[in-house]
Formats: C-alpha cells, sequence, structure tokens
C-alpha cells in the first residue's frame, strides 16, 4: 500500500503542476466563489488550495484574506473526505467543536466543501462555502456546489494546457523573428531551439509535449525526448523523418507531411492522426502543430513544431460515445453470446487491451465458461470451458462483489495460486468486473492485457458501466425467457399431455380382444398422470437432474430399489419433461420384466458431464441388477419409441440387454439440456 508520505508527496506535486498558488485574484474564479455564496446562502466562500502546511485562496467572498495556516482550517479536513463534506453544525460535530475558528472568531457554525481533484484523482483543494448559523443544504445545492468545482478544475486544467503550449509557442516565434532578420544564420538559431534548460524541460515533461524540427533539405530531422517517448523510439537528437512516417497508421498517412508536400509548404499545420508507436506496437493518437520557417527569399526551409498524446482525450470521448450507443446495440441481442460480442468489442476499443470478452460461472460444476472474446491481432483466443478451481484467488473476490484491476499478476502476492493459469493466457494485468445475481456469482466481464499497465478511474468507471449495461442485457433475455415459460408452458404442457392421451390410446386399443388391453391401458394413463403431477410440481428453470430423477422413481421403487449417483445438473423445462416420461417409460418396464419385478434387483441410475471439449455432453446411464435376462422386445410400441427419442428428443440411445438386466445410455449437448426454451 502506497505511504502516506509519498501519497501526500504526489499530491503536493499535482498541485503544484497548476501553478497556481500565489497566483494574482481573477475574475473567472472570483465568479465562482461569487456563485458559491449565493446558492448556498452562505456570507462567506473560497476557492482553496491546499499547498505544503498552508491553505492558499485564489478566489474568496466575505473573508478579506488569501492565505491562512492548516491548523484550524476545515478544508484541510475536506480533503480527507470522498468527494464532499457537509457540516450542518459545527459546534455539535466533535471533528470541529473544539476548533478556534468555532469557539472564537469569526464563529463559524457551517460548512460545505466540494473537493477540487486532478486528473489522477489526487485532491488539491476545495469549492466551499461558510456560514455563522446552523444550515442544511438541498439536494440541488450540492450538486451546484460539485457542479462549480468541478468549472474550477477544467478551469486549471485548461491554464495547464496553455501555459505549456503557448511557452513553446512563444520560443518558437522569438526563433523566427531571429531567423527572419539573421536569415544567414538559420542554423545557429535552429541549435538554440536544443538547448534544454530546465524550465523548458520541466514545462515540457509536465505539458506531455514533444518538440520537432525538420530540415526541408536534407529531410533530417531534431526531435525531443518527449517526442521519441511519444513515438516510442529510443531517445536521441536526430532523426531521419521516414522513421516516423513509417510509425503512421496507413489510413492517416495522407493526413500527416511527407518529403513533396513540406517542401511545397502544403502540408497541414494542425493534424491529428494515429501512429503506432515503434517499441510496444500501440496505436496511439497525435496532435501536430507546425508551422513553416523561411529563408530571405520566402523559400521554406524549416518546418518546427510540437506533437501531444492525445489517446487519453479521443478514448474518454470515444467511451462516452460508446456508452451512449451500448444500450441501443445491446437491445438487438438474442442470446447471451450476443450480449458477449457487442460488450466484449466496446471494452476492448474502450480500453485499448489485447483481449476482453464475457465468461458466464457455475460454481457447481467448477465451470468457468468464456462465452466470446474479443482479440487484437496475434492474441489467442480462450473461447469455451475452462475450471473454474484454476482461478480460486480470483474467484474469492469476485464473489464478495469486487471489481478488480490489477497493474501487474506478477507483483500481485495474493494472486501466487492462479499465475500459472493467466501467464499460459499470455495475461499480465486485468480488469474484471463480477455480475452478482440473487447473491451469487454468475458472470465475469473481463479485460486482459499482456503488458503490466496501470488502470486509471476514467477506465474503471467505463467498464463499470458496460458490465451494468450487459448485466441488464442478460437480465432482460431471463424475464423474456421466464415470462415466455410462464405464458405458455401450461398451456404446451396440456396440449403435449392430450397428444400422448392419445397416442397411447391408439397403441393401447389397438385390435383389443379382451378386458386386460384395457386394464393395461388405465394403468399406463394413472401412471402418465403421476408423472404429470411431478412436472407441474417442478419449476423448470431451477429444476435439478437428481430432484427429478428421485421424484418421478419414487412412483416406481421403494427405498433402497434405486441408487443415484452424479454432479448437480440444472434442467430446462423442455429436457424435464422429456426426462421425466422417460424415466417413466424405463421405470414401467422394469416393474413388468426388469429388475424391479424382483425383490433381489435394483437399478443404478448414474449420470457425468464431460469436460474434454468446447460442447460439454450429459451422459444419463440406466443399469438394471438383479433382475431375470434382459431381451428386446419383438413389439415395438410408444413406449419402445419415447425411449428411441432420448433426452429432449436428441436421439442418443444406446441399449444392451444383458443377463442381468437392460443397460441403457442416454447422451445429450448440457447446453440443450440447460436451455430454458419453449
Amino acid at each position: 500500500m502506497e505511504g502516506i508520505t509519498s501519497k501526500e508527496q504526489r499530491r503536493l506535486a499535482a498541485l503544484e503542476s497548476y501553478n497556481i498558488l500565489d497566483t494574482p485574484r481573477e475574475q473567472d474564479f472570483d465568479d465562482i466563489a461569487q456563485l458559491a455564496s449565493a446558492i448556498c446562502g452562505t456570507p462567506i466562500a473560497v476557492v482553496n488550495l491546499i499547498g505544503d502546511g498552508r491553505q492558499f485562496f485564489k478566489a474568496e467572498v466575505g473573508l478579506g484574506v488569501r492565505e491562512t495556516p492548516l491548523d484550524s482550517s476545515f478544508c484541510a479536513r475536506a480533503i480527507l473526505e470522498q468527494d464532499f463534506m457537509v457540516v450542518p453544525d459545527a459546534t455539535k460535530d466533535p471533528r470541529f467543536e473544539c476548533n478556534p475558528l468555532v469557539t472564537g472568531q469569526p464563529h463559524i457554525r457551517f460548512y460545505a466543501g466540494a473537493l477540487l481533484k486532478s486528473d489522477d484523482g489526487l485532491p488539491i483543494g476545495t469549492v466551499c462555502a461558510l456560514g455563522y448559523e446552523p444550515k442544511e443544504l438541498t439536494d440541488v445545492q450540492k450538486a451546484s456546489l460539485q457542479a462549480l468545482a468541478r468549472q474550477v478544475m477544467s478551469q486549471l486544467e485548461l491554464r495547464r494546457t496553455l501555459h505549456a503550449v503557448s511557452y513553446d509557442l512563444t520560443l518558437e516565434r522569438r526563433l523566427s523573428a531571429k531567423r527572419q532578420i539573421r536569415a544567414s544564420k538559420v542554423g545557429a538559431k535552429a541549435e538554440a531551439l536544443r538547448l534544454k534548460d530546465e524550465r523548458s524541460k520541466a514545462a515540457h515533461d509536465a505539458g506531455r509535449i514533444g518538440i520537432f524540427e525538420v530540415d526541408i533539405e536534407t529531410d533530417e530531422m531534431i526531435v525531443s525526448d518527449e517526442f521519441c517517448r511519444i513515438f516510442g523510439v529510443p531517445e536521441q537528437q536526430n532523426y531521419k523523418a521516414s522513421v516516423f512516417q513509417d510509425l503512421i497508421v496507413d489510413g492517416d498517412r495522407k493526413t500527416a507531411s511527407e518529403a513533396a508536400s513540406r517542401g511545397a509548404a502544403t502540408a497541414p499545420l494542425s493534424v491529428e492522426y494515429r501512429v503506432r508507436r515503434g517499441n510496444d506496437q500501440r496505436v496511439r493518437w497525435v496532435a501536430r502543430r507546425a508551422q513553416f520557417v523561411e529563408d530571405e527569399r520566402g523559400k521554406p526551409v524549416k518546418m518546427i513544431g510540437v506533437v501531444i498524446d492525445i489517446t487519453d482525450s479521443k478514448r474518454k470521448d470515444a467511451r462516452i460515445a460508446a456508452l451512449l450507443t451500448l444500450g441501443d446495440r445491446l437491445r438487438v441481442g438474442k442470446t447471451v453470446q450476443d450480449i458477449s460480442r457487442i460488450t466484449s468489442e466496446i471494452l476492448a476499443e474502450g480500453l485499448g487491451v489485447n483481449r476482453s470478452g464475457y465468461s458466464t460461472i457455475n460454481s457447481a460444476l467448477d465451470s468457468l465458461y468464456v462465452e466470446f472474446n474479443w482479440l487484437a491481432s496475434g492474441t489467442t483466443s480462450i473461447a469455451g470451458h475452462h475450471p473454474l478451481s484454476l482461478f480460486q484467488a480470483t474467484t474469492k473476490r469476485l464473489e464478495l462483489g469486487d471489481t478488480l484491476a490489477v497493474p501487474n499478476i506478477n507483483a500481485a502476492s495474493w494472486l501466487d495460486s492462479d499465475a500459472e493459469a493467466y501467464a499460459a493466457m499470455g495475461v499480465r494485468s486485468f480488469v474484471k468486473v463480477p455480475i452478482i445475481d440473487r447473491g451469487a456469482l454468475v458472470g465475469v466481464l473481463f479485460a486482459h492485457d499482456s503488458k503490466p499497465r496501470f488502470w486509471s478511474k476514467l477506465e474503471l468507471d467505463f467498464a463499470w458501466g458496460v458490465a451494468d449495461r450487459a448485466y441488464a442485457a442478460i437480465a432482460r433475455l431471463n424475464a423474456e425467457s421466464e415470462q415466455r415459460i410462464l405464458n405458455q408452458e401450461l398451456s404446451h404442457r396440456l396440449k403435449n399431455t392430450l397428444s400422448i392421451v392419445q397416442a397411447i390410446a391408439a397403441q393401447t386399443l389397438k385390435n383389443v380382444t379382451e378386458k386386460d388391453a384395457v386394464a393395461a391401458f388405465n394403468g399406463r394413463l394413472q401412471a402418465l398422470s403421476s408423472a404429470h403431477d411431478v412436472l407441474l410440481q417442478q419449476s423448470w428453470s431451477t429444476a435439478r437432474l437428481r430432484e427429478v430423477i428421485g421424484r418421478v422413481m419414487h412412483l416406481h421403487a421403494g427405498d433402497g430399489k434405486v441408487v443415484m449417483s452424479g454432479p448437480e445438473v440444472p434442467l430446462g423445462p423442455k429436457a424435464g419433461l422429456s426426462l421425466s416420461l422417460l424415466l417413466h417409460e424405463l421405470g414401467t418396464n422394469a416393474i413388468k420384466y426388469g429388475a424391479l419385478s424382483t425383490d433381489a434387483g435394483v437399478v443404478d441410475i448414474s449420470w457425468h458431464v464431460s469436460d474434454d471439449s468446447e460442447r460439454p455432453i450429459l451422459t444419463l446411464k440406466w443399469e438394471e441388477k438383479g433382475g431375470p435376462p434382459a431381451a428386446e422386445p419383438e413389439r415395438k410400441g410408444f413406449g419402445s419409441r419415447l425411449i428411441r427419442m432420448g433426452i429432449a428428443g436428441t436421439g442418443d440411445v444406446e441399449k444392451n440387454f444383458t443377463q442381468s438386466g437392460l443397460i441403457a445410455t442416454f447422451r445429450a449437448p448440457l447446453s440443450l439440456v440447460m436451455e430454458l426454451g419453449e
């Protein structure tokens, strides 16, 4: 965990980067203080910056001073809060009841402060309102004070960027003026540009601005260290222009300059384009601003300018646009895989990762199933089933509802047990957002990167936004499925029952010559009615295979006559109905001719799910033991056809008639068995 001293140093460095301490009053900030006072209805309001041992008021109303020590500061306490702090009555608040500003002049009773946070999330000050009487703020007043805080940060960010850019442009104008006066010494003035005094380097580093100069005749470039870092090349002063032109993405090369357009002074001076960095091959957005330098005859001899990495800004805009359109795209998704594909693409685009996707979780089956994964070029797919036990440490955190953002797996000791599995997937850093349904972990939206990287708050906010929309879309699919079941299940089951009754009647009463056939029909119909009762008592969206087998076989045999073994497997309504009728027919035959017709006979029912393929298969085995020898019936009736249909109508059935009884094996895709279809 980062130490307090280190964090305070970072905070002070962030404040220093805005170059705002001890600056004169400005109307823009005074207006914000006036608005804060008017909105909150307080006599005092300030735009306050917390420095090292002091607080500086960039703007203030009702105080008359620009700086005070931190000992009695309300705002020093405010920067420890999340984003907003309200003290309705300081005399009743144990944090401030002994504060000299409360017990003595000016007798402050009320305080409300909205935090000023840098783009890295570091607190640097507050916009606050203070009063002499106890007070409560409305939600509108609180939101307005926070909006004013955001406006202050927008002003500070803009000033910082303009300051950095204006310094470089001012430097360039001075150099250009000298070149016009002394055109014969262009080379000497170009050398002046390469001089890096401490102030220039600090400005460039703070603004992340790269500087370049192109000699049009030789196509040689002089570049700054920051320019090299932006393009991902070794830091050195001299390069051929073609080195950087080759790094520009093919589709954007017409936008940037080339030797011909520089020589004719027709190259655009203000452009934005993408580059593929030389060291890590990452695509970054670059904004380039330039101008031409001419000799005494008006011929362009130099192209000088600056470049700025604007990838974060571009991605922020893209993320906002993506979240706005994501809901519309998800509405057309008909399956979980559709939702997974859409969210994976959006997440990968917004975060710029190697792999992203959505996986469903089934803790009972130790299953992690990647429905779909978006892949960058050269990245290996991990779609399909994986043992959940390979990621025990990760799963434990996700089950608590924690969003995980790991910048470097190798440096996270709590992930040691999972490190080998991540290494096999080529993952060094990741973001994972859990999907929790009814207290259980059911899915994970993930973003993988092959290199260590720090995940910013903006990136996590985006991932949360995508996950929220994905969860809502999946919940919609489940709700629609359940609604169809509620509306149609009873009707379908009644129709199916009538069809079966008709088939049984036709089969049983065909060519009837004696009343025993009628009795057989009645017994069969009664057994079918019992099986149907089992169906009606189950909630097929959550029914389990073991429960269905137990309820059906209870109608045919007492305790000890049926042995069951196998994992918990959820059943959809179609598979549940099919399996109930199938087991009823097998049980009826076993009572009449098989193992259940003798005292010593038993039926062993076992099942398992294969994990050696991307499409798991449920295998159910019916084995009669201790009964009379089994023989294939000469007459194939309705019951035989029902058994041949198998589970959910797949027809994948294998029957063996042995000396100890019937052995029948049924197979069906697990996805079909679990399907919540009609």
